[in-house]
C-alpha cells in the first residue's frame, strides 16, 4: 500500500502545466500613474527614467493630425496625461489606441516648450494593448486651466461658456487661437492637418 501511494504521488507531480505558460498579463495595478511618473522629473534638464521604474499606460488622445509628427498626447485611467515623443519610423497610433510604454532602457523625461515630454523611448519598448481606456473630459473654465497646466497637461479639459474665440496668428503649419470666457483668456493652437476650423 505504501508502495502504492508513493509511486501515485510521483506519477500525479509528473504533469505539464495546464493553461498559458507565458507571464500573467499586467492589469491596472502593474502600472505606475503618468501623476507618479510625472513627479519623477526632478524640475530641470534630461531625466533618465531609473531601471526598475514600473510601465505606463495610457490611452492615445492627440496624434500626427493635431500635433508635429511622432507627438503624441497620453492619458491614462488617473486623468492625467504625458506628452510622448517617438523615435523615427515608430508606427503611427490613432486616437483610442492603448500604449504600453516600459520607459527604461534610455527614456528621458525633459521640458520642451514648458510641457513635460517623454522621449528616446526604444520602438520595441512601446506596444499597443488591447481593451479601452475610457477619458472624460475634466469641465473647467480658462482660469482653471491656467492655473492647473502643469498637473492638467496633455490630458483633455472641456470649457463651457465661451464667450469667444479670435484668431491671434498663423504660420506654415496653422492657426493661434484666443479662447475667452468670463474667468479669463487662453491661447490655443490648431493644426492645419487636424481639419479643425
Amino acid at each position: 500500500l505504501t508502495a502504492l501511494v508513493v509511486s501515485v504521488l510521483f506519477l500525479s507531480c509528473d504533469k505539464e502545466p495546464v493553461g498559458p505558460t507565458g507571464p500573467d498579463p499586467l492589469g491596472p495595478g502593474d502600472y505606475m500613474s503618468f501623476a507618479a511618473f510625472r513627479a519623477l522629473y526632478p524640475g530641470s534638464g534630461d531625466y533618465t527614467i531609473p531601471t526598475g521604474t514600473k510601465r505606463i499606460r495610457g490611452v492615445v488622445i492627440s496624434n500626427s493630425t493635431t500635433e508635429a509628427s511622432g507627438v503624441y498626447r497620453l492619458q491614462d485611467e488617473s486623468g492625467s496625461g504625458i506628452y510622448l515623443y517617438t523615435v523615427i519610423g515608430s508606427p503611427v497610433y490613432p486616437i483610442g489606441t492603448v500604449l504600453d510604454i516600459n520607459a527604461t532602457g534610455g527614456g528621458k523625461l525633459t521640458l520642451y516648450n514648458g510641457d513635460l515630454e517623454l522621449m528616446s523611448i526604444p520602438q520595441s519598448n512601446i506596444s499597443q494593448v488591447s481593451g479601452a481606456i475610457t477619458v472624460t473630459p475634466r469641465v473647467a473654465t480658462v482660469a482653471d486651466i491656467i492655473a492647473n497646466k502643469n498637473t492638467w497637461a496633455s490630458s483633455l479639459v472641456k470649457i463651457n461658456n465661451v464667450t469667444s474665440i479670435t484668431q491671434s496668428s498663423s504660420n506654415s503649419t496653422g492657426i493661434t487661437y484666443n479662447i475667452t470666457d468670463a474667468t479669463g483668456t487662453l491661447s490655443m493652437f490648431v493644426r492645419t492637418a487636424s481639419g479643425i476650423s
